[in-house]
């Protein structure tokens, strides 16, 4: 049933503008769609169920009324899920890393950030797809802490160059290191998952501090179809004992892991997320909790997982409009992604596609900025570029202003109709807030040939180049510094390494 929670407008300190505003009447779904969404995930959960693959997990659903058969299989009563729904916040607010509140997951706002753990990168210098290394991970974190419209960052890059069973706490240092932003993270395991709160705890001033202003959230994902891994089920249940937010996101594919029907896709992936949300909510009430899934067919002529697909965008449109609609839940969502190769039109097209989709849909916290090749591969020109494409979209959304200075019939009297506006006082107040471009090329003919006829992917390259070398992060204090890195070192000498 829909909750009746409010959703709150106001940010920690005062009233706080969000970053886009969701046109009135814009929907995918109506209600009773939603109402037919929700009840057949509930139904799959009576009927057919999820696999639990760990024991504690398992046990919080017995004791929500959960019925265990086949070892692992637990089905789910409907009220237990109705219980879960009211128990979760519907709004989660994540900090930087100095601790100010940054990110306001409620209602249609939308904040973007990059994605996480693409084992390749398109160099910067040479344009060739090569393996990821951790300074892929510093320059992506680097790029976007100076980005104006990025609010958070994710490692962009798996690094191949460390450990491969140590690469989630690696990445996590080099973020803290260079972006003051929320960082949103990924941990192979458990004992992974309490090395990188320890490094967080170290920065925040301690464990109830950093409960109290998160400045990280953690990606969590069951398995599809239908099942909640060990690993992950721990994973979740020590965010769950710390208080801290995490996203839990399913990943099916239509037609492989997943029915090949959107609303078949749609309601087991919701299946997936509301039976985690029994899970946390059991183990702590009022977990926050993120929302979300992102679902696309496979090609059936390439078997590939799309990320730019038509019925992708539609999928996280309808999980957008389930949780702001009908579970008053802040909710994951997807932009600025791409299956083309390279920065070209596709990939242009196709990101900007996905930014305005997403922003529509009033999607809270966004990922995957920058994904080319269907989430293979990181280009850094492409999240420059998709970064231009936010403010555009940012500017799109916040229309029109009426009223008495805007509509400037005392500059229209003055000029009348012989005149021109370039030397009006109205112009001088006012022209600064026309959006201006930087990647985009407004020049006439001339002066572009001049300017070498530079095209958009090859500004956009040389501003990353130029972003990453000259900016400088907010410096981390070396005591918390120092304290992360010895987390680290530990962590190494435990494995023997």
């Amino acid at each position: 049933m829909p909750s009746d929670k409010p959703t709150k407008h106001t940010g920690l300190g005062g009233h706080v503008e969000p970053p886009t505003t969701l046109p009135s009447g814009f929907r995918l779904l109506s209600d009773a769609q939603l109402e037919q969404i929700h009840h057949a995930s509930l139904e799959i959960l009576r009927r057919t169920g999820v696999r639990v693959h760990d024991g504690e997990a398992r046990a919080l659903l017995q004791d929500a009324g959960g019925v265990v058969s086949d070892g692992n299989l637990v089905r789910l009563p409907p009220a237990a899920i109705e219980a879960a729904l009211a128990a979760a916040p519907s709004r989660v607010v994540l900090c930087d890393r100095t601790g100010l509140p940054r990110v306001f997951l409620e209602g249609s706002r939308s904040y973007f950030g990059t994605g996480s753990d693409l084992p390749n990168t398109l160099d910067l210098e040479t344009g060739l797809r090569r393996k990821s290394v951790l300074q892929d991970v510093r320059n992506a974190a680097r790029l976007a802490d100076a980005l104006p419209h990025l609010d958070f960052v994710m490692s962009a890059a798996l690094p191949s160059d460390v450990p491969a069973d140590f690469s989630d706490r690696h990445s996590f240092l080099a973020m803290i290191e260079n972006t003051v932003k929320p960082i949103v993270f990924t941990a192979w395991d458990e004992r992974g998952l309490a090395d990188i709160i320890a490094m967080a705890a170290a920065v925040a001033g301690g464990p109830r501090e950093l409960a109290l202003k998160p400045f990280l959230l953690a990606y969590l994902e069951p398995t599809s179809p239908l099942q909640h891994s060990d690993v992950v089920m721990r994973k979740m249940l020590a965010m769950c004992d710390r208080g801290l937010p995490f996203v839990y996101s399913p990943g099916p594919v239509e037609g492989a892991t997943a029915p090949v029907t959107s609303a078949g896709s749609l309601a087991m992936a919701n299946a997936e997320v509301l039976s985690g949300l029994l899970i946390a909510q059991r183990r702590r009430r009022g977990t926050p909790f993120v929302w979300g899934c992102g679902s696309g067919p496979m090609d059936m002529k390439t078997m590939v997982a799309t990320y730019a697909s038509p019925e992708f965008l539609i999928h996280c449109m309808a999980m957008a409009e389930l949780a702001h609609h009908y579970y008053r839940l802040p909710v994951w969502g997807f932009s600025g992604c791409s299956d083309a190769k390279v920065p070209d039109m596709q990939a242009g097209a196709e990101s900007a596609l996905w930014i305005l989709w997403t922003a529509l849909s009033g999607a809270n916290l966004v990922h995957d900025v920058g994904y080319v090749e269907s989430g293979l591969t990181c280009s850094l020109e492409m999240v420059v570029a998709c970064d231009e494409m936010i403010g555009y979209v940012r500017r799109l959304l916040r229309g029109m202003e009426i009223t008495a200075e805007t509509l400037a019939l005392d500059a229209i009297d003055e000029v009348g109709s012989r005149g021109d506006y370039l030397a009006s006082a109205h112009t001088a107040r006012h022209y600064r807030e026309v959006w201006y471009p930087r990647v985009f090329d407004r020049r006439p003919h001339h002066t572009w040939e001049q300017a070498g006829r530079p095209d958009a992917a090859r500004t956009a390259r040389e501003i990353a180049r130029d972003t990453i070398a000259r900016h400088v992060p907010a410096p981390l204090p070396a005591a918390a510094r120092d304290a992360a890195a010895a987390i680290l070192d530990e962590a190494t000498a435990r494995a023997g390494r």
